[in-house]
């Protein structure tokens, strides 16, 4: 597809939606909707058997770059009842690579409806969501990343361990240490990226609304006690290593108990304002939707500036609850990128100046057909 916006109209089913999906998964390696990638085998493929691959192309002035994923099922029968072995592959220029290694080769913002939870969600929502931004353009934070669930996995056992009497507290040692080296790195990436946000989301935002003020405060747990107040702002990677190591003996005998790790950043949050009040519980939808669509924009500025590569906009179905003033305003601030999708039950609720520039496609029963400029621009 050219650059430019291209609109995917479609009234049945989530056709159009499952292509910007498809779209996305070849940024960051799986489903974002579906943590079990077997529920994206339809039965009649779970029962025979066969092959699916999500391919795409991404293509700049000096490079271009193929990102495929392949999934594999063999059907067997057992006890009557249908089972399927499934495998995945990863291929970036036909070579095969490692989550890790795919995940940012192509560069994708997506927006969903669900990403309201972003601001209504939990706060493990909206580290996913700051994980996710940061993995498109920072390699090494998703291998820390990795290694950091690595040690609070090891680390929770130990602690239970530790309360069934069937290991010792000095064995906790390297573990803390660990917990505070890759906790800090995080931490500080996280930081530094919300800083990034800042920069780019309010403005966005005052563009998307009446003025109406957006904050975003990342609040980390490096301390001992969650009322305990840090500047942040202010602090390198040494120093948030250094404040998790002199909080964990406080927290030692809480977290035996527990048999769970209670400090570091899969205890974080992002808390979202607007015009002063915690988002969460006095935004209205409209607002939280307007609020979302901001971080989104943000998040490719953000991308854009950290690799030096713009990334395609995916935008499912944004339109339909907001009103027509609102809608041009969206559309005016998504077409300043290069590639925009976007999907919509219909056509007529874009304005007819962004539907003559738009490639159209049409999503029926599975099949995606282009418009002719005649039918597109009618």
């Amino acid at each position: 597809m050219r650059p430019g916006l291209t609109l995917f109209e479609g009234q049945n089913g989530h056709g159009k939606s499952n292509l910007l999906e498809a779209a996305y998964m070849l940024a960051i390696a799986k489903s974002p909707r579906s943590s079990n990638e077997r529920e994206l085998v339809n039965w009649s493929l779970a029962e025979t058997g066969g092959h699916i691959q999500v391919l795409g192309v991404g293509r700049s002035a000096d490079s271009t770059v193929q990102a495929q994923i392949d999934f594999d099922i063999t059907a067997t029968e057992r006890s009557k009842n249908a089972t399927h072995a499934f495998r995945k592959g990863l291929r970036v220029n036909g070579i095969k690579r490692s989550a890790i290694d795919f995940v940012g080769n192509l560069n994708i913002v997506f927006f969903e409806a669900e990403d309201l939870e972003i601001i209504y969600g939990s706060p493990g929502r909206r580290r996913r969501y700051l994980d996710i931004l940061i993995s498109q353009s920072n390699n090494v934070y998703l291998k820390s990343l990795q290694r950091y669930r690595q040690v609070v996995n090891q680390r929770n056992q130990l602690l239970r361990q530790i309360r069934d009497g069937l290991s010792q507290e000095n064995e906790l040692a390297f573990w803390n240490e660990r917990l505070a080296y890759e906790g800090a790195l995080i931490t500080d990436s996280r930081r530094r990226s919300v800083d990034g946000l800042n920069e780019h989301a309010v403005p966005a935002h005052q563009d998307l609304t009446n003025g109406d003020k957006l904050e975003l405060e990342y609040q980390p747990r490096i301390t001992a006690s969650s009322k305990d107040t840090v500047n942040i702002s202010s602090m390198n990677a040494e120093m948030i290593e250094k404040e998790i190591t002199n909080a964990l003996p406080t927290l030692q005998r809480r977290e035996i108990a527990q048999g769970i790790t209670v400090i570091g950043p899969h205890r974080d949050d992002l808390e979202i304002r607007l015009n002063g009040n915690r988002a969460d519980n006095f935004a209205s939808r409209g607002q939280c939707r307007t609020i979302a669509l901001a971080l989104k924009i943000a998040e490719a500025v953000f991308v854009t500036q950290s690799t030096g590569r713009t990334p395609v906009l995916a935008l499912d179905d944004i339109l339909s609850e907001l009103d027509i003033e609102r809608r041009k305003l969206v559309l005016e601030a998504a077409t300043k990128h290069e590639q925009v999708l976007l999907t919509a039950t219909e056509r007529a609720i874009l304005p007819d100046n962004f539907l003559e520039k738009a490639d159209i496609y049409t999503v029926m029963n599975g099949r995606v057909t282009q418009d002719s400029i005649a039918n597109a621009n009618p």
